[in-house]
């Protein structure tokens, strides 16, 4: 039939929600909006790269934003993604609000203090810095500060025992030797030092700005204080022995209580952002698992797969 319009599919309608969704969420925020859902790993850094660009060529340069959002759920990865990732929102962006409705775990949590707000709610969660490693297959991440731990552990183990007897503990020795390897250790402890280097270095720069005065004397805040402060924050939430587990969630009570004290903005307190934040996340959710997306960035420019 000549004129006929075509049927549009669930896909092609689960598009045009998302971007509506988005675009809500830009407009609240003042902002353009982007939901990254993926391990920290590559090809991440270079889709977000191609996403971010896109947005900005598509624009006039009257309607280009200063701010972005972004929506983050990631169970961790690599520091040097995170670098990456960084570098490119703040070529483009003077100013990065993270948003996390659900989980931003290890590499997730870095990224996430690079922004100069942090949203969260009651269920929200970050995790303690804790670089991933590929297992021997290449095939899974696991932690790395588990694998420094046990290391450290069984080395204390057979000093001890040396100490008192130089033939005890052959079995652990012999497992030591076998099992752990030097290289590994080495990159794990320099990830880790990266991670918490980075924390150091943002924190100040971006989240820390606009602290002029402490809350408890009205006292000026200083450039060593703040470093000082990022210090602190990143030895917490580097000390493995605190947390005790990568998948360990660090809440909002608890990064804004007085071990941590950081400033979290809770997007529970605004029920229509919240119900916009919580619909978006969802959905965005559920069409990358309908679609088999192990991860994904979404803008308004559409959904590109990880």
């Amino acid at each position: 039939m000549e004129g006929a319009m075509e049927a549009v599919n669930m896909s092609q309608l689960g598009d045009v929600i998302l971007k509506s969704m988005n675009d809500e969420i830009s407009k609240k925020f003042e902002s353009d909006t982007v939901f990254i859902k993926s391990g920290m790993h590559a090809p991440l850094d270079e889709q977000f790269r191609i996403a971010i660009e896109t947005i900005k060529s598509s624009e006039e340069p009257s309607e280009s934003k200063t701010k972005l959002t972004v929506i983050l759920e990631t169970n961790g990865g690599y520091i040097e993604t995170v670098k990456r990732l960084v570098d490119v929102m703040r070529r483009h962006y003077e100013e990065v609000y993270f948003v996390v409705p659900n989980f931003a775990y290890s590499a997730g949590t870095v990224l996430a203090l690079s922004g100069d707000k942090i949203f969260m709610d009651y269920y929200s969660i970050l995790g303690p810095i804790d670089p991933q490693y590929a297992d021997d297959n290449g095939e899974a991440m696991l932690p790395g500060a588990g694998y420094l731990a046990k290391f450290e552990e069984l080395v204390d183990r057979i000093n001890r025992s040396k100490a008192k007897n130089p033939n005890a503990n052959r079995a652990e020795l012999a497992y030591l030797i076998k099992r752990f390897d030097p290289a590994k250790l080495f990159h794990i402890e320099q990830a880790i030092e990266h991670g918490q280097a980075l924390i150091e270095e943002w924190l100040p720069k971006y989240k820390f700005k606009n602290w002029t005065k402490t809350t408890t004397t009205g006292k000026a805040v200083t450039l060593a204080m703040k470093r000082q402060r990022a210090k602190a924050i990143a030895k917490t939430l580097g000390d493995a022995t605190k947390w005790h587990s990568h998948g360990r969630g660090i809440s909002m009570v608890e990064l804004m209580h007085e071990d941590i004290k950081l400033l979290i903005d809770d997007f529970g307190s605004d029920e229509e952002l919240s119900t916009m934040i919580r619909n978006y996340h969802g959905m965005a959710v559920d069409y990358g698992r309908q679609h088999q997306m192990r991860g994904f960035v979404h803008t308004k420019k559409g959904m590109r797969r990880i």
